[in-house]
């Protein structure tokens, strides 16, 4: 039993390495324009780090797709060349075969639980960052190279001149009077290099010897204006989100009772858990249907093959819905549910034939 367990287990292993390999490249290829585009002012690694975040991001779509597609094609081809006739003929039960797919199943779906709940999180986190070379685009925007320098938020600087301590007797412009001065023009003794604060993603400019020409305020000794990258590079700001987060810290949050939506956060649990558990449930679908298509041809075999996933999906589209009328967490597991639903009787159907 362990050799035919084996043979099909290498069919399925390399086809599924193969088709995961080719719909990664293809996803990689079309995501290096938005991976160009989001790291201006950055260089090629930068983009390469984008991109390749962005791509993993599509990992738990493009695994139980690959693993469908081989499985479907490996036993279409076993059926077809009468392979799994002979082996009912033989008194073997179809379940035999079709271990192969249950193994590589089972360690798809732990390798998924471990990316959806730990590794992917982080990823989704990670390809909303700003790029490691921000500070040239920093210096790009600010037009360090004139004597008269646009700050995002509504700052104009002039300066005399520039040495290694940053730029000397500074005169700032801004669009209103900042907090403890009444003018909206200052003068500022030294405005030193802007430096990156990579925890908070900010841009500091630190400002020293402040004087307000018409106020009464006297000479303020330091002050730091912190002002986001998105403002800088032009993009939007983006608040941490459930699907930033690792499935342990999500947890703690819900149990400790900080966390502002715990349904929608047991919801991202129950779901990532369901995405991680899909190869497994379908290795049986897949295997029945590439008996069910044995005279219909591989063709059929893959155009059937997108109705399991098409349920799953459509399931993921109607939990969210169903979570926002009725704030049950339990919507997550509506895929699943709804795949198990389909595919049950067809499985018995097909294994008791």
């Amino acid at each position: 039993m362990w050799k035919l367990q084996r043979y099909y287990l290498k069919e399925v292993l390399v086809s599924a390495s193969i088709t995961l390999l080719v719909l990664f490249a293809v996803i990689l290829v079309s995501l290096v324009y938005r991976g160009i585009q989001r790291s201006q002012g950055g260089d090629a690694i930068d983009a390469l780090k984008i991109t390749l975040f962005w791509a993993l991001d599509s990992f738990p779509h493009l695994l139980p797709i690959a693993f469908l597609l081989a499985t479907v094609m490996t036993f279409t081809r076993a059926a077809q060349d009468r392979e799994l006739t002979a082996i009912r003929a033989a008194g073997v039960s179809p379940l035999v075969p079709m271990s192969a797919a249950l193994l590589v199943g089972v360690g798809l779906a732990a390798v998924g639980s471990v990316a959806m709940h730990y590794v992917l999180p982080e990823v989704h986190f990670r390809k909303y960052r700003v790029i490691a070379g921000v500070m040239r685009n920093v210096f790009m925007s600010m037009q360090l190279g004139t004597d008269r320098i646009v700050l995002p938020g509504g700052y104009v600087m002039t300066y005399r001149e520039h040495d290694e301590g940053g730029f000397r007797d500074c005169t700032i412009y801004c669009k209103k009077p900042i907090a403890g001065f009444t003018s909206p023009i200052l003068f500022v003794d030294t405005v030193q290099d802007p430096t990156f604060d990579e925890d908070d993603a900010e841009v500091v400019i630190a400002l020293e010897g402040i004087r307000d020409p018409i106020g009464t305020s006297g000479t303020r000794g330091r002050m730091a204006i912190a002002i986001p990258y998105p403002a800088i590079a032009g993009r939007e700001s983006r608040d941490e989100r459930d699907d930033d987060l690792r499935s342990d810290q999500l947890l703690s949050e819900v149990l400790r009772g900080v966390h502002p939506q715990p349904d929608g956060a047991r919801y991202t649990l129950f779901r990532r858990s369901c995405f991680a558990l899909l190869p497994l449930l379908l290795a049986p679908i897949g295997y029945c249907i590439a008996e069910f298509a044995r005279e219909r041809g591989r063709v059929f075999a893959l155009v059937f093959a997108l109705v399991p996933l098409s349920l799953f999906y459509l399931g993921d589209v109607l939990g969210a819905r169903l979570l926002l009328s009725t704030d049950s967490p339990w919507c997550g597991w509506l895929p699943a549910a709804l795949l198990a639903l389909v595919g049950t009787p067809l499985c018995w159907r097909q294994l008791r034939r």
